[in-house]
C-alpha cells in the first residue's frame, strides 16, 4: 500500500473536488462535431492510447428506443467529449465530460439529481505512453446520497461499500507497457494484483495476463484472432462441453442425473457454474442454484479457456447481441447429447444454460432450446418445475 498511498490520496482529492464541477459537466462542449449512441457503457479510459481511443461497444447514429442508452458527443478526431445516460424508470440522469491534455486524460461523470460524482477516471501520460491509471467509482452511481447533515463525500468514504477505487502503475519499455502493479480497494478489502504483457516478434500486443496472489492468473486481454465469430463460438462451446463432462465423470458414484444447470451471467461470467440434480434430490423447482447445496456445485476455471474466451467476450461486447447466450446454450446441447452415452443419466436428462438475472421467466423455452422434448416439458410442468 505504501507505494500507492500518495496516488490514492490524490485520487480521492480529485474525486472530492469534482463535486464542484457540475456546471462544467452540463456545459455544451464547443468542440463536439458528431453524436453517437450505444446500448452499453463505452469509452472507458482503459481503451485509450495517445494514438487511438477504442469505444468498446458498437456505435450507432440512432438513439436507443427505450431511452436508456448512452449518448456520446465526439470531437473531430472521434474522441468523446461528453456523455449522457438517463435511467427512465428510476428518474436519474448522469452526465460526463472527457478532457485531454499532453500529460493527462480525465473522464468525469456526475449524477445530476444528487450532484455526486459517480465516476472519476484519470490517466497520466509521459513520452507518448500511459504511465498510470486512476479510477474512483461511487456505488449506486451516486444516486443514493447518505443521510448526513455534514460532508457527503466523507460519508461515502466512511462506508466501505460506498465506493471502489483502482490504481495502476505501468512499467514502460521502448514506449509500451511490459508490466503493471495494481491496487484495488472495494467493500473494505484491498488487493494488489500485477499484470504482464505479451507481444509478437513484430511488436503487436498479444495478451495481457493479470496475476492475483489469491486467485492465480486471469487473461484480461487477447488480441483478436483470425477465427470468425462463429468458429470461435463453436470452439468454446465444444471445449466447455468437454470440460463439463470431464468434471461430471470425475465425481464419485451418485444416483443418476436428472438435469444439470449451467448457470452463467451474460455480461460478467460466461464460463458457467455447474449445478447437478440427481434422482436422490427432492426440489420444488428447477432453480437448481437455489435448491442444491453450494458444496455440490462445480466450477470451471475461466483461465482454462483463455485466450479464446477473452477474444470472444470482446467481440460479444462489440456485437451488442446474444453471442454469449447462444454459445453457452450450444455447450448445454452438446452436454445433453454426449451425457446420455457417457454418464449415468435418467432417460429424460437435459442440461440447460440460464442467466437467472435476465431469463428467469423463460425456463420452458430454454429447456426446449437445450434439448428437452414436449413429453418431458409436460411432465415437469405437472410436477411444478416449469
Amino acid at each position: 500500500m505504501d507505494d500507492f498511498a500518495s496516488l490514492r490520496a490524490d485520487l480521492i482529492a480529485r474525486w472530492r473536488a469534482a463535486f464542484g464541477r457540475v456546471a462544467e459537466v452540463e456545459r455544451a462542449p464547443a468542440d463536439a462535431v458528431e453524436t453517437v449512441y450505444t446500448t452499453s457503457p463505452a469509452f472507458s479510459l482503459e481503451g485509450f492510447t495517445p494514438t487511438t481511443f477504442k469505444p468498446g461497444a458498437r456505435l450507432s447514429r440512432t438513439p436507443v428506443r427505450d431511452g436508456d442508452g448512452y449518448t456520446f458527443l465526439l470531437d473531430a478526431s472521434g474522441r468523446p467529449v461528453q456523455v449522457r445516460f438517463a435511467h427512465t424508470v428510476n428518474g436519474f440522469t448522469w452526465q460526463g465530460i472527457y478532457r485531454y491534455a499532453a500529460d493527462e486524460v480525465e473522464h468525469l461523470e456526475i449524477c445530476l439529481q444528487t450532484g455526486v460524482p459517480s465516476l472519476y477516471e484519470r490517466l497520466q501520460l509521459a513520452d507518448g505512453a500511459v504511465i498510470a491509471e486512476h479510477r474512483f467509482i461511487c456505488n449506486s452511481g451516486g444516486s443514493h446520497v447518505p443521510k448526513t447533515s455534514g460532508d457527503i463525500a466523507q460519508a461515502i468514504l466512511n462506508d466501505p461499500n460506498g465506493y471502489s477505487l483502482y490504481l495502476t502503475r505501468y512499467t514502460i519499455e521502448r514506449g509500451v507497457p511490459v508490466a503493471a502493479a495494481e491496487y484495488h480497494e472495494s467493500g473494505g478489502r484491498t488487493h494488489q494484483p500485477t499484470r504482464t504483457y505479451e507481444y509478437t516478434p513484430s511488436g503487436a500486443l498479444q495478451r495481457i495476463v493479470q496475476h492475483w496472489p489469491e486467485h492465480g492468473a486471469r487473461t484480461v486481454f487477447a488480441a483478436k484472432s483470425k477465427a470468425t465469430k462463429k468458429d470461435l463460438a463453436d470452439e468454446l462451446s465444444t471445449r466447455i462441453a468437454a470440460a463439463v463432462l470431464e468434471k461430471l465423470t470425475a465425481l464419485p458414484a451418485t444416483p443418476r442425473l436428472i438435469a444439470l444447470e449451467l448457470s452463467y451471467r451474460e455480461h460478467d461470467s460466461p464460463i458457467p457454474l455447474l449445478v447437478p440434480l440427481t434422482e436422490a434430490d427432492h426440489v420444488d423447482s428447477l432453480v437448481l442454484s437455489a435448491a442444491i447445496p453450494a458444496d455440490r456445485w462445480l466450477q470451471l476455471a475461466e483461465e482454462d479457456f483463455a485466450p479464446a474466451i477473452t477474444d470472444f467476450m470482446a467481440r460479444a461486447a462489440e456485437a451488442d447481441g446474444t453471442m454469449v447466450t447462444a454459445m453457452v446454450r450450444s455447450a448445454a446441447r452438446r452436454v445433453t447429447e454426449r451425457a446420455r452415452a457417457e454418464l449415468p443419466v435418467a432417460p429424460t436428462f437435459v442440461t440447460f444454460a440460464i442467466d437467472w438475472e435476465a431469463e428467469s421467466d423463460q425456463l420452458a423455452t430454454i429447456l426446449k432450446q437445450c434439448g428437452a422434448d414436449a413429453d418431458q416439458l409436460r411432465a415437469w410442468g405437472e410436477s411444478g418445475w416449469v
